[in-house]
C-alpha cells in the first residue's frame, strides 16, 4: 500500500484552511444541497433515528437530516468545517474527530450518511470498515461520489483541461482515486467488503450553480482542496488557459439560469445496509 503520509497532511491543511471550507460551502452549494436531499432519502431518515452525517463539512447534509426529525451528529477532522455547520445547524450536535478511527462505541448509530468524504478517506475500505462498526446491525448507510475524468461535467472538464493545458510534472500526493466508487462495481466490491449487503448505485444529475462561465474554475481553485493544488502548481498562462478552456464548456453545455449558469457535476449516491442481526 502507498504511503499516504502526504496526501493526509495535504487534506488536513487543505480543508482546516477557513478560506478553502467557506470557498466549498459557497461554490459548491446549490449541488450539495441537491445530493443531500438524495442522501436523506437513501437512510430513510425519520424522526428519533440517531444518524451520523460523516464528514458533515458545511453541515448541509446535517440540515437535511435534522429537517426530517433525526437527531443528528456531524463528525469532520476540520475546525473550519466544524464551525461553519455548527453556525448553520445549530439542532445538531458537531464533534471533531477522525473518520478512520472514530470515539464512538459499536453499533452507536442507526444511519450513517456521508456528503462526499469518502473520497477523504485515506483508505476507503477501512474507512467504510470503521463506519461499519459504529452503525447498528440493519442500519442504512448512504454516501456520495462526484463522477471524474471522462465524465461530462464539471470534474471531467476540469480533468481534460488541466491534461491538455497544464503542466504534467504538477502531481498530487499519492492517495486514494477520489472518483475509485462512482464506478458501480468498484463500489459494490468495496462496500461489500466493509460489512454491507444490499449495495445500490443511483446516478445523480447534479449541478453546480455560478454567476459566470469564468468562475467555474474559481469554485476548484478555491473550494476543493486536490484541484486546488493541482491548479495552484500551474503558470499564470496554464491558469488563464484552463480558466478559459472551463469558461467555453460552461457557455456551450452549462444551462442560462437568471442572472448565471448551471453546470452539470454528475454524481453518484451509493446506500447498503451493514450486514447482520
Amino acid at each position: 500500500m502507498a504511503d499516504t503520509a502526504d496526501f493526509e497532511k495535504m487534506e488536513f491543511d487543505g480543508w482546516g484552511n477557513p478560506d478553502i471550507a467557506s470557498g466549498y460551502a459557497d461554490g459548491f452549494a446549490f449541488a450539495t444541497a441537491l445530493v443531500a436531499e438524495e442522501l436523506a432519502n437513501a437512510v430513510s431518515a425519520e424522526p428519533g433515528m440517531q444518524v451520523l452525517d460523516l464528514c458533515t463539512g458545511h453541515g448541509v447534509v446535517a440540515a437535511r437530516l435534522v429537517s426530517r426529525g433525526a437527531a443528528v451528529t456531524g463528525l469532520d477532522f476540520s475546525d473550519a468545517m466544524i464551525e461553519l455547520a455548527s453556525s448553520a445547524v445549530p439542532q445538531a450536535r458537531f464533534v471533531r474527530g477522525d473518520a478512520m478511527a472514530m470515539d464512538f462505541p459499536d453499533a452507536s448509530f442507526d444511519a450513517v450518511t456521508i456528503g462526499f468524504g469518502v473520497p477523504h478517506f485515506s483508505d476507503p475500505l477501512a474507512g467504510l470498515s470503521e463506519v461499519a462498526r459504529v452503525l447498528k446491525p440493519g442500519g442504512n448507510l448512504a454516501f456520495s461520489i462526484w463522477h471524474g475524468k471522462g465524465s461530462d461535467g464539471a470534474f471531467g472538464w476540469l480533468f481534460d483541461a488541466v491534461g491538455r493545458l497544464g503542466d504534467p510534472s504538477v502531481i498530487l500526493p499519492d492517495g486514494p482515486d477520489a472518483h475509485l466508487l462512482a464506478d458501480s462495481k468498484n463500489a459494490k466490491s468495496i462496500v461489500t467488503s466493509a460489512g454491507f449487503v444490499d449495495v445500490q448505485v443511483s446516478e445523480v444529475n447534479s449541478q453546480l450553480r455560478v454567476e459566470r462561465p469564468e468562475a467555474l474554475f474559481d469554485v476548484f481553485d478555491k473550494g476543493a482542496v486536490r484541484a486546488a493544488s493541482l491548479l495552484g502548481g500551474q503558470s499564470s498562462p496554464q491558469r488563464d488557459a484552463i480558466r478559459e478552456y472551463l469558461a467555453a464548456r460552461t457557455r456551450k453545455q452549462g444551462k442560462r439560469n437568471g442572472a448565471g449558469y448551471l453546470v452539470p457535476a454528475p454524481s453518484v449516491v451509493v446506500s447498503a445496509v451493514r450486514a447482520g442481526r
